[in-house]
């Protein structure tokens, strides 16, 4: 694939993975009021979707690189490829975590300190590895 297509790729299913996130998070915080089949639709969307954007991560891709296509992804990623790796599983691993919780009936405590988990994995990601 073109550099410009995996990016493309890559951003949409990150978008669409920040979309399932979205009202999870803000059902942990208290900005909306929970409603247990949206958040069971939602922690199992993003489980199923979890590794999807990964692969459009590919050589040339990456900030600094010669694609003419706006990107946040930093060169740091191919200078530290296996910490990347490691990011995207801790990240895969949190989200179905998250959606086996859901599955076993836990209680909204407990889903909520997950949600907390995911977007933890998610910050570690972006703190390294995206520009602001």
């Amino acid at each position: 694939a073109e550099p410009e297509d995996a990016i493309h790729y890559r951003q949409s299913a990150l978008s669409v993975m920040g979309w399932q996130m979205g009202p999870m998070g803000a059902m942990a915080q208290g900005d909306i009021e929970y409603d247990a089949d949206e958040f069971a639709t939602r922690a199992n969307n993003l489980a199923a979707v979890a590794h999807l954007p990964w692969e459009g991560f590919t050589e040339g891709t990456l900030q600094g690189d010669d694609h003419g296509v706006e990107t946040d992804a930093l060169a740091d990623i191919g200078d530290d490829w296996e910490g990347f790796e490691e990011r995207q599983e801790t990240f895969k691993q949190e989200a179905a975590t998250l959606a086996q919780m859901v599955d076993d009936g836990e209680e909204f405590s407990a889903l909520r300190r997950q949600v907390g988990a995911v977007g933890k994995s998610c910050k570690g990601c972006h703190d390294d590895f995206r520009a602001e």
